[in-house]
Parts: structure tokens; C-alpha cells; sequence
């Protein structure tokens, strides 16, 4: 996915970014916007949005080792490839991925973004058939990325595409085939966990009857890890902390805003998505933010970037399974 002279800049980056502070995972919102219904989100709600357009100042002021392109849904945005190619120049090095639900990507698109410089394409994908679509609320979501994923898995190198997947309550049992799936398409899998936080909705926070189920289901991912080299890219750090997550609703030790920072398609920064902006970018300094107390998530961007620093933890968190 990244060369070895990439790999090499990429671990300099990693600890540049520790010794100045500076936070490893900048989530880009470029848009709130959203063509989905999902019941556990409310974005696809908002209807009117300030942006901006030039992305270069706001990531070569922040320096982060990665850039996740979220939103809302960003393929929305019709200057997407050149977002992509704002991020790419304003570093000597930052690994640029997207988060998309998939139903507006074609191999087409998807080669003119990585052509712009964009490192992985993730694809929200939390069931295997219909039942996905029922979730999301786009009909004929699962026949789209049944017959797209295949082809980008035989289309572009590995690691390019992955599928990133929440675990809930309503897919515990779900989860080995979606990875089986994934293996299938030649395509990586990363796992992320259901909170409450975006719209106060417990029904799909696992309940504790199931904590055995979860536990199970995690031996599973560590298992299959190691035997399908390079399929499961979460860490094992983040998997073993899933099922006490959902224990005690909470994990402590948040480093939002440290190691991780949120900014709005308005320019503004959060600590993290679910929390309220504080100022705009362009007053952003390596010390703006203290520690935080919030313990209410375990959502993958927070837990992947608080694992102990390494050489091996770098080359993983960009993708790189070691």
C-alpha cells in the first residue's frame, strides 16, 4: 500500500509528531451532508453547511501523521480529488484516507482519487446482504458494494481498500462473515465500536447479557488476524479493549485533541467528533487542548492512536500489517 522510501518517511513523521506534540489522526470533515438515513447518525439531517475550500493551511499548521476524509458522506463534495490533493501537499508526508458508505463510488472514481494521491479508500459496510441496506436506509447499498468491492480488490493493490464495520448488538454474529467477506474480496477490515455519544441511541449498544458473546467474538478477530495476514488490520491493543468497553460503558485515558483532532467543513476544531468546537483552525497550537475526562467512547480513531508508541504501532496505524 505505502513503499518502503514511504514507509521510511512515515515513521519520521510519527515520532516528529510526538516529539512537537503535534496530533497523529486529524478526522477532515468536509461535509455533513449525508444521502443516508441511518438511525444512529443524525447528519443527514442538516440541510444548509459553511465550508472551506483550500484544505492546505489548515493541515500544514496542524502537521499530522493522517488524515481521515469523513463526513457526513464526502462524496458529495464534487472537488473531493482535489481536497485530496490539498492534504497531499502540504506535508513532506501524511497518510490520506476516506471514509465513504460506498453507494456513489464507481472504479473510476475511485482510481481518480487514488491518481490525486489518496492512500485507502474505507467503505462503512456492518452487514453482509439487505439487512444493510434497512441500516443505512440507501436501497440497494449491498448489491452495489457486492459487485464494486470485488473489483477494486482485483483492480488495486492490497490495502487500498478496506471496509470498516461498527460493532453492535445487532451484528455480533455477523462480524466473522463480514471478515470472511472482506478476505474474499481481497480487501482489508478494520473494526470500529457502537457509542451513544452522536444521538443519545442505546439500542444498538451491546447489552451486558451478550459481554460473553463480544468476548468470544474478539478471541475470533485475534485468531483470524494472525491466520489471514493482512485481512484484520485493527490492532490487537484495540480489539482486546472492545469487550470492556461495552462492560463499563466506558474506557478511560481519551487523548482527544492530543492525539487526535476533529475539524468541521466550517474550518473550526473539536477535540474529537462528538464534543463541541472550540475555536478555528487557524488559532490551533500543539497545547491548545489538555487531557480529557471523557471515557464514552472506544471509537477506532481514539483507541488506535492512544497504543503504545513504536516503529511496528507507526507502520500499522498507516495501514501496514506487521
Amino acid at each position: 500500500m505505502i513503499t518502503p522510501q514511504e514507509s521510511l518517511l512515515g515513521a519520521i513523521k510519527y515520532f516528529q509528531t510526538r516529539f512537537t506534540g503535534r496530533p497523529k489522526l486529524v478526522n477532515l470533515e468536509i461535509t455533513k451532508l449525508c444521502n443516508a438515513k441511518c438511525d444512529f447518525c443524525d447528519y443527514w439531517q442538516t440541510r444548509h453547511e459553511e465550508r472551506i475550500y483550500d484544505y492546505r493551511p489548515v493541515i500544514k499548521l496542524i502537521n499530522p501523521l493522517v488524515v481521515v476524509i469523513t463526513g457526513g458522506e464526502p462524496m458529495l463534495r464534487k472537488d473531493l480529488p482535489d481536497i485530496v490533493r490539498q492534504v497531499k501537499e502540504s506535508s513532506f508526508f501524511v497518510f490520506t484516507s476516506m471514509v465513504t458508505k460506498g453507494d456513489l463510488l464507481t472504479v473510476d472514481k475511485a482510481k481518480e482519487l487514488y491518481d490525486a494521491g489518496i492512500n485507502q479508500i474505507a467503505i462503512s459496510l456492518d452487514f453482509p446482504g439487505k439487512t444493510h441496506d434497512t441500516y443505512r436506509g440507501v436501497p440497494g447499498l449491498w448489491d452495489h458494494l457486492s459487485e464494486l468491492l470485488p473489483e477494486m480488490g482485483r483492480r488495486f493493490p492490497k490495502g487500498k481498500v478496506t471496509l470498516n464495520t461498527i460493532i453492535m448488538e445487532d451484528n455480533i454474529d455477523h462480524i466473522p462473515a463480514l471478515a470472511a467477506k472482506a478476505r474474499e474480496w481481497g480487501v482489508g477490515i478494520s473494526f470500529s465500536s457502537y457509542s451513544v455519544m452522536k444521538t443519545n441511541n442505546e439500542t444498538h449498544f451491546v447489552h451486558p447479557k451478550e459481554l460473553e458473546r463480544v468476548k468470544k467474538l474478539v478471541d475470533e478477530l485475534i485468531r483470524l488476524r494472525k491466520q489471514w495476514k493482512g485481512t484484520i488490520l485493527s490492532t490487537e491493543y484495540y480489539l482486546k479493549e472492545i469487550p470492556r468497553y461495552f462492560e463499563t460503558g466506558g474506557i478511560p485515558g481519551c487523548t482527544a485533541g492530543i492525539s487526535h483532532i476533529q475539524v468541521t467543513p466550517s474550518g473550526h476544531l473539536k477535540r474529537c467528533s462528538e464534543m463541541p468546537i472550540t475555536t478555528h483552525y487557524s488559532e490551533y497550537t500543539p497545547k491548545l487542548y489538555d487531557k480529557t475526562e471523557c471515557t464514552a467512547c472506544w471509537y477506532a480513531c481514539r483507541g488506535e492512536t492512544q497504543t503504545p508508541a513504536s516503529i511496528r504501532r507507526a507502520l500499522e496505524y498507516m495501514g501496514v500489517w506487521v
